[in-house]
């Protein structure tokens, strides 16, 4: 089968690159095997921006796989071309991965169910024997990832749909046609799943009060995190959920009661949530924080009452905010 053109490619990259249910800021990437080539997203580049910009590297397929062969996962990967840019942390995963197309996303109605403790039950129950999937218990991305994905392959060489805990989901096709039918097939499923009112109020944020030094989020929707009790205590206590809200957002939340409380405080962080007031930002919060933070509350809102959620602890996001590599991507990622 002929692989996609580029052009096409790129025009998918940024159809749903600009879907934030599907892809926020510069998370999730897209890679296509051409012989002996593999062509992957460039790390902190956003797939919104496919059209526009040279978001894509290329790496030597053969000579990553057979790192991979000698069971090397922790292997520094540069691009063929010259370039100031660096492959995705993700590209061992996508190199090792048998399909032409790999497509890698935190897509939300999914993310909102792996984030829980028993995934794989909640999962199953839509998705049957209608694809040949895979799970993974959650792993640090880049090479811990791409071994656990190695092993998967090993056992079912064929699957063609990885879910991640805590993370995202892997989709593997021939073409572009066959990864969206898949993806959309899958979110159909969910959506019939999830389905109920969200409980929000548009806050209208410049009827907030003003804060020195910060200014109301202007998002109608996000300022439910402090206003909506459930989403409040969401946000208190269930932080930490997948590695890009940590990466980009910090380990912990700053909720305050009220503003005295904050001001009695010393810290003065970039993110903070006052209760039944709103949501406030630094002038120093920047694009990729706000999309990761619209994240966060399209997941929060989309999870079921009663769910028993993992929290990603105190070691796992040490590895993650101490990591060059994730280092990188927030720089890039601004």
């Amino acid at each position: 089968m002929v692989i996609d053109n580029r052009l096409k490619i790129n025009s998918y990259c940024q159809n749903i690159g600009s879907n934030a249910l599907f892809v926020q800021g510069a998370g999730g990437n897209i890679s296509w095997k051409d012989d002996n080539i593999l062509w992957v997203k460039a790390s902190g580049m956003w797939l919104a921006d496919a059209m526009d910009k040279n978001i894509f590297v290329s790496v030597d397929l053969t000579s990553v796989l057979e790192q991979v062969k000698d069971k090397k996962y922790s292997i520094k990967i540069k691009s063929i071309e010259a370039s100031d840019l660096r492959p995705s942390i993700e590209t061992i995963l996508h190199a090792i991965l048998p399909h032409r197309l790999v497509l890698h996303i935190h897509a939300i109605e999914i993310l909102a169910f792996l984030v829980c403790k028993d995934y794989k039950k909640i999962i199953s129950t839509f998705i049957a024997d209608e694809y040949d999937c895979s799970y993974i218990d959650y792993k640090k991305p880049g090479p811990d990832l791409a071994k656990a994905v190695s092993e998967v392959i090993n056992q079912s060489p064929n699957v063609q749909i990885i879910f991640l805990q805590n993370h995202g989901i892997v989709i593997g096709g021939e073409d572009i046609n066959e990864i969206d039918s898949i993806l959309n097939n899958l979110i159909s499923h969910i959506d019939n799943l999830q389905r109920k009112q969200f409980e929000n109020k548009k806050i209208d944020y410049l009827l907030l009060p003003l804060l020195k030094g910060y200014e109301p989020l202007k998002d109608k929707d996000v300022h439910n995190l402090s206003i909506n009790d459930e989403y409040y205590k969401h946000t208190l206590i269930h932080w930490s959920l997948y590695p890009d809200h940590v990466v980009f957002l910090g380990r912990k939340s700053f909720c305050y009661d009220s503003f005295e409380d904050f001001l009695s405080s010393k810290l003065r962080p970039d993110l903070i949530f006052i209760k039944n007031i709103g949501v406030y930002i630094s002038v120093k919060f920047n694009s990729a924080q706000k999309a990761q933070l619209r994240c966060f509350y399209d997941v929060i809102i989309r999870i079921q009452s009663g769910s028993r959620l993992n929290i990603l602890d105190d070691a796992i996001i040490d590895g993650l905010l101490n990591w060059d590599s994730e280092k990188y991507r927030i720089e890039h990622a601004k």
